[in-house]
């Protein structure tokens, strides 16, 4: 159990460097004392929504101490939310919801940035502003869910993917 403590603490040094600081999801005790992260997510940031469009994306980095997957997101913003990519075919950029969820490698960073893989959030209920704040729920196959603030402003370079490992 110590090991998964220093794969988590890593990754947790790494976002918290690279801009806001990291929220961390989940922590339990081990047997000897040891707090054990399961889930870190830094940099949440969602796209201001423009008057009278009710969809935006939101982007965000997170870290699993072990190998998980992000099954999907709720938000009390949006009835629909959804995990998307973005990717060339045929010469044309294409976004489409992601089946099964994101794989997350145990201590790897896995980005959630423009023009890549990113959260939707469909039938925004009131328009989101500059300052404002949303509530996102991550839902993954082992750890235990993990409910973040993101702050509604434009994406940072931080949003923009950091190295894996």
């Amino acid at each position: 159990m110590k090991r998964l403590f220093a794969v988590a603490a890593l990754p947790l040094l790494g976002l918290s460097a690279c801009g806001e600081p990291a929220n961390i999801g989940n922590t339990y005790t081990d047997a000897d004392g040891n707090t054990i992260t399961q889930i870190i997510v830094a940099d949440e940031v969602c796209r201001p929504t423009p008057n009278g469009r009710q969809v935006t994306a939101c982007y965000l980095n997170l870290v699993a101490a072990a190998d998980d997957r992000l099954v999907s997101v709720e938000s009390p913003v949006a009835p629909r939310v959804q995990i998307h990519e973005m990717k060339m075919e045929s010469n044309m950029m294409m976004m489409r919801p992601i089946e099964g969820g994101v794989p997350l490698t145990g201590g790897q960073v896995v980005n959630f940035t423009p023009g890549g893989n990113h959260i939707m959030l469909n039938g925004v209920r009131e328009p989101l502003v500059e300052g404002d704040t949303v509530e996102l729920t991550l839902k993954f196959d082992n750890a235990p869910d993990v409910t973040v603030t993101a702050r509604v402003g434009q994406p940072t370079e931080a949003n923009e993917g950091f190295p894996n490992g």
